[in-house]
Formats: C-alpha cells, structure tokens, sequence
C-alpha cells in the first residue's frame, strides 16, 4: 500500500507542474476544492512492514540427530597411596666383644679370680675365649667356657683384643674357699749323732722333706717366670700322694713369693708328651734374670726342705721342682 500511495503522490505533483508552465490565459474560474490532507510516509520499522508475500512456511522435518551421549568427564585416576621408598637391607655387623687368647702353653683356670679357688681346667697357648667380666683389681679375667663353664685366668696369662675397657666387674664372683687347715707338725725322725762340722761351717741344717728327682728347666718366651713345683709323700703318682698344707718359696732378685700346696696332684700340658705334675704353682710377673732359689715352708714359717736353685735367662723360665716327704 505504500508504493500505492508514493505513485499517486507522483502523479499529482507531475500535473500541477505540467499546469504552472503552460501559455497565460485567463484565469478560468476554478471551482475551489476542498483540499485533501496529503500524507507524508513515515518510515515503518522493518519489523512492522507487512511482508509483499506470505510466505508459507512449510514444516521441514527436522534432520535426524545422534542422541547425545554423555560423556563423562575425564577424573584424575585414584591416587596411589604412599609407598615408602624401600630400604635396601643391610648386613648389620655383630656387636664386637673382648676376647682372650693364650698366649702360655698348658696353663691353669680357676673357679675364681685367684690361685686359692680350686682348678676348673686347663687351656692351651692360642685358645681364644670370649671375656665376660674381670674382678676388681682388674687382674682376673672371666672367660668363656671350658668345659661349659664360665672360668676365670689371671691377666697376664692371655692377650687381649676388642672393648676390654667396656668389661664390668662380674655380679657373680664366688666367695674366696677357707684357708686350709693349719697342719699338725709331724714328728722329726730320729736322727743319728751329726759329725762336727769345721768351726768356720755352721752345721748344715737337718730337713724332713728331700728333694725329688731333678727335672730340666723349659723354655717360656713371655716374660713371667714360672715354678710349678710338687710335694709328695714318696711316690707323686700314687693315690693320695700330695701332701698339702705346706707352702713353696720362691727367692730371687724380684724378692719373695709364697703359695700354698694343695692336697690333690694337677697336671700341666696333660696327654702330651711334656706332661708333668704339680701341686703349688708360683708365676713371677716380669721377672728379670738372675739366681733364685725355692724351699718348703711349714704353717710356722720354718724352712723344712732342701732349696732348688735355678737362674732365670733369656727364655730359660720354666721351673719343675720336686719334694719327697720320706
């Protein structure tokens, strides 16, 4: 409809120019009209304007689609627990313990620490022992074990390695056995009338225990002198043959020692061939070299025995003597 009016609009507009430009005449009279209220256009907005053809929209069937899928959204895999880094193992080493080797041959162990606890065995140069506790004075150890028990060695008889510092004083030390009993003097021998002797010679003094058969001394490369010596009554390998309650005397340039024999005969080196016998045993700890000399004593002090006399040189250190009461 709005081309329709525009057209019209044209046409009168061409008229009334055709008019104004034709020859002069007279004015005619021209009936007066009424006028006609022109109509200027006013823009419709495009979504106003009627369409110049409907359109017939026809139902397109609408193209097919893929149902959807849901896809879910990718999640982070479950996260792994903690593992602890492994620990490679390894060999942990064994706590080291003080030891003890031999460094004597045949030497005695005690069921204490000291000479006056009784023989518990013996053990051999180079025989290493575990150490389990030591004494007081320190000059013991406990060592284990022969013949499955715990025993105790004096200190200088062994070398020692591993943490000895570390070893205690051991909880369980026996109390030290009762001194032997003091023995009844026996009765002196008669004996026949002595022959002077030479005014200058005091008379040579009358023994009731002799000397036994001699015995060489051995060699001992540690610097201990050692007489391990043997009383008797008459025959050392008959039953019953020690004869204890006496004491041995050691003299020498070191001064004097003293033990007690006991009433049982021991062995040293025993099942060898330098097996021998013995029942008091006197160590002199870095004895220097020089004369000595060792006897029998009674519980009064008395000498009542022949003297042995030996010198201690180089590895000449091993001494074997021998008493007989007749």
């Amino acid at each position: 409809m709005m081309r329709r009016t525009l057209l019209f609009v044209l046409l009168l507009a061409g008229a009334l120019f055709l008019a104004a430009c034709g020859p002069e005449a007279e004015p005619a009279a021209v009936p007066t009209r009424t006028p006609r209220p022109t109509f200027t256009p006013t823009p419709v907005p495009a979504a106003a304007q009627p369409a110049e053809q409907p359109t017939v929209a026809v139902a397109q069937p609408a193209a097919p689609t893929d149902t959807p899928v849901v896809v879910a959204a990718p999640t982070d895999p479950p996260a792994e627990a903690p593992t602890d880094t492994p620990v490679i193992p390894t060999d942990t080493p064994a706590p080291q313990e003080a030891k003890a080797v031999i460094n004597s041959p045949a030497v005695n162990v005690r069921s204490g620490p000291g000479t006056e606890y009784g023989l518990a065995g013996t053990a051999e140069r180079g025989d290493e022992f575990v150490i389990q506790g030591k004494n007081a004075a320190g000059d013991w150890w406990q060592i284990c074990c022969i013949n499955g028990q715990s025993v105790w060695i004096a200190s200088f008889l062994v070398d020692t390695s591993g943490p000895v510092d570390a070893v205690a004083v051991a909880a369980n030390i026996p109390t030290p056995p009762p001194a032997p009993p003091t023995p009844v003097p026996q009765p002196a021998a008669p004996t026949a009338t002595p022959v002077p002797a030479q005014p200058t010679q005091p008379p040579a003094p009358t023994f009731t225990i002799v000397k036994g058969g001699a015995t060489q001394p051995r060699e001992n490369s540690n610097a201990v002198a050692s007489f391990f010596g043997a009383l008797c009554k008459q025959d050392c390998y008959a039953p019953n043959a020690a004869l204890g309650g006496f004491r041995m005397v050691v003299e020498g340039p070191h001064g004097r020692s003293e033990q007690v024999f006991e009433g049982v005969i021991l062995r040293g080196d025993p099942m060898l061939e330098s097996e021998f016998i013995y029942n008091a045993k006197v160590e002199v700890m870095g004895a220097p070299p020089g004369n000595y000399k060792t006897y029998v004593i009674d519980s009064g002090g008395n000498q009542v025995s022949e003297a042995w006399e030996y010198t201690v040189q180089g590895t000449t250190r091993t001494f074997l003597p021998r008493w007989i009461q007749p």
